[in-house]
């Protein structure tokens, strides 16, 4: 990239040996001899960094950074002076400049200072054009989206949000259900209350009811004190239950017995306790193929999905993708104190990817490529060579972790 520079000083040969020696290294430069004729330049030219003399014949270099950040705070300032002191350079740096450098000049050293003010100029207006990007596609919670699809999806939710009704969500493994079921909770009456998530398929069949319910001390050998389990620690807010259709029949018909009787009974206890919450399930199975195949109880399946949600995956809602992208780079940025972007041929490549792992291998893919980068733009060549060439994971391969 080559950027513009303007430099501003009295000293005409000075100015001239400066000029000559940003331009042999790439520079597109222009010359102003008083603080004016630099401020005018500014106006009429696109300018990425600005070398300042503190002294100039109509003007101190103070009021002249003072007017060129009027006229634009994102052009870098360099200021220069033959009388340097501390007094100076904190005001100058108060006042936005980048640097302070004292004459003469070594020019290898200005050019170095020129060229990090200037991509670090690139770098900040590009990290900008990401927060407006990700504001302008609603991208300031967990669930980012700017599909058709999304959109009738969330327009649907909206009509019941308020009330208590029992969620079911449906679709395939990383295509964003727990994100969607957080997003349902902080928008319905419960969102001052506990939001509590359990993979059901994540923990052994013998010990989910403990999970769920809570274990009673001396309920077992090892169980020395009483635990709450995951409904009375989501009492008076929202219990997420993900991938309910790996349940067992028996675990099923308890979790019944909640939803009709809203009681539990911890384990190794006799006494039922009341509980209050909002039940929200995920699975990416096909729940009413389970029921015909007497693997899921049909009286639990229309308890569970009084509203139920199909999330179509990420390939056939590929406008999604750019405000996630933009999204989770803001986030990444944040995380890591970088101001990291992506190019547009990247963007494209990434759209244009089928994504088998939907969301969650988007997101871990970006991570990825966003450790190894220091700064700058995501290009073609950071891309993973299935993404970049469009093929598809094989099947044999690696499924992605989760970020």
């Amino acid at each position: 990239m080559s950027y513009s520079v303007l430099v501003i000083d009295d000293e005409e040969r000075l100015n001239k040996i400066m000029s000559q020696k940003l331009k042999k290294e790439g520079f597109a430069v222009h010359q102003a001899l008083s603080g004016q004729e630099g401020i005018d330049a500014v106006k009429r030219e696109k300018i990425d960094a600005v070398i300042l003399d503190y002294m100039l014949p109509d003007m101190t270099g103070i009021e002249v950074l003072e007017k060129i950040k009027e006229e634009n705070e994102q052009i870098a300032i360099i200021m220069l002076t033959a009388y340097g002191n501390v007094e100076n350079a904190v005001t100058a740096m108060k006042l936005g400049a980048y640097d302070f450098m004292n004459k003469p000049i070594e020019l290898n050293i200005l050019k170095e200072v020129v060229l990090k003010a200037c991509a670090n100029k690139q770098l900040q207006l590009e990290n900008q054009m990401l927060k407006e990007e990700l504001k302008r596609t609603g991208g300031n919670d967990d669930l980012v989206y700017k599909s058709d699809k999304m959109n009738e999806i969330i327009q649907f939710l909206e009509k019941i949000i308020e009330s208590d009704a029992n969620i079911l969500i449906l679709g395939e493994s990383g295509v964003g259900k727990t994100a969607l079921a957080k997003w349902i909770h902080q928008r319905s009456s419960r969102k001052d209350r506990p939001f509590v998530s359990l993979n059901c398929a994540a923990i052994p069949e013998q010990l989910l009811e403990s999970e769920l319910f809570g274990v009673r001390k001396g309920a077992f050998t090892g169980a020395n004190e009483s635990r709450p389990g995951k409904f009375e620690l989501a009492d008076g807010g929202t219990i997420f239950l993900d991938e309910i259709g790996e349940t067992s029949m028996s675990m099923q018909a308890k979790l019944l017995h909640v939803i009709e009787e809203k009681k539990f009974m911890k384990l190794g206890s006799s006494e039922y306790r009341s509980v209050d919450v909002r039940i929200i399930t995920a699975t990416n199975r096909d729940l009413k193929r389970l029921v015909m195949e007497k693997k899921f109880r049909e009286d639990l399946y229309y308890r569970l999905n009084l509203a139920e949600i199909q999330v179509p995956p990420l390939r056939e809602r590929k406008e999604d993708i750019s405000p996630i992208v933009y999204g989770y780079l803001h986030k990444l940025n944040s995380k890591y104190s970088k101001t990291i972007s992506i190019a547009s041929e990247a963007l494209e490549k990434l759209t244009e990817y089928e994504w088998p792992g939907n969301i969650r291998e988007l997101l871990n893919s970006l991570e990825r490529i966003h450790l190894l980068k220091a700064a700058g733009e995501i290009k073609l060549h950071d891309l993973p060579h299935p993404i970049a060439v469009g093929d598809l994971v094989l099947s044999g391969s690696p499924a992605p972790l989760e970020p």
